[in-house]
């Protein structure tokens, strides 16, 4: 009798004709290590993209660390005494950079010399008659209306003192204290009023941020002149954290005498 044929394993002919993987185990690794390899770079490139400002997400990939660290830099706190400009295209904030002279310098205690004074700023108010708003001191001093001696950024004391040269320049108004008066609808607006050495005073009735029509023209003018405008603005931060009745009298007096 014929020996009987044996029944073959459908899965195992099948995998003989179709095999599942040809690839060999050592091959296999490789390609799931170089995949879990780009899934791990896919996702930590995301995480350096969405960590920048979204305005630099259309930057260079070369760029991404720089400007990683660049962002948080700028949420640190710096110590403006050691930086010799500022960082702005203008003195906007200035009083806020300034560092207190005393608390910062290794030098001598700065003493305010008539000789030095650039400008002094003063306002007259129904509630402050006689007040102090700042002086500028060379070669970077600010004396504040709370009568700090103030280390400035010297790219802020430029922009100061170029505005201090250009109001030299301006005409005269022939008015009482040399007085622009800005238009308002009503009246009893202080005067800021700046004294420059061996200059005519020039004052400024009714500084506004708003508004710099005139209440007449003035010398050609309809609109406070420009100069006038930011300078009067820029001397009114010095006036950030007064209070009335609380200030350095003996520094404010001795500023106030070199302006008299």
């Amino acid at each position: 009798m014929a020996p009987a044929l044996s029944n073959p394993n459908p899965i195992e002919e099948e995998e003989k004709l179709y095999p599942t993987n040809t690839t060999p185990v050592k091959h296999r690794r490789l390609q799931r290590r170089r995949r879990f390899i780009i899934v791990f770079a896919f996702f930590a490139l995301a995480l350096l993209l969405f960590a920048r400002p979204p305005e630099t997400i259309a930057t260079p990939f070369s760029t991404v660390i720089t400007t990683v660290k660049s962002w948080f830099s700028c949420h640190t706190e710096t110590d403006m005494s050691t930086l010799p400009k500022s960082t702005t295209t203008n003195a906007a904030g200035w009083h806020a950079r300034a560092v207190e002279h005393a608390k910062t310098s290794t030098d001598a205690a700065y003493v305010p010399k008539k000789e030095d004074l650039v400008v002094s700023v003063l306002i007259n108010s129904p509630v402050e008659p006689e007040g102090f708003t700042m002086a500028l001191f060379k070669p970077s001093h600010v004396v504040d209306a709370s009568g700090r001696v103030l280390n400035i950024a010297s790219s802020d004391y430029e922009a100061f003192e170029t505005l201090v040269d250009k109001i030299k320049e301006l005409p005269s108004t022939g008015s009482f204290g040399g007085q622009w008066r800005v238009k308002h609808a009503r009246t009893s607006y202080p005067i800021d009023r700046i004294l420059i050495p061996g200059h005519a005073e020039v004052g400024v009735y009714g500084w506004s941020k708003d508004a710099d029509e005139l209440e007449e023209e003035t010398q050609g003018y309809t609109n406070l002149p420009k100069e006038l405008q930011t300078f009067v603005g820029l001397a009114k931060e010095a006036r950030e954290g007064y209070t009335r009745g609380h200030r350095d009298e003996a520094v404010v007096s001795q500023v106030l005498a070199f302006s008299n």
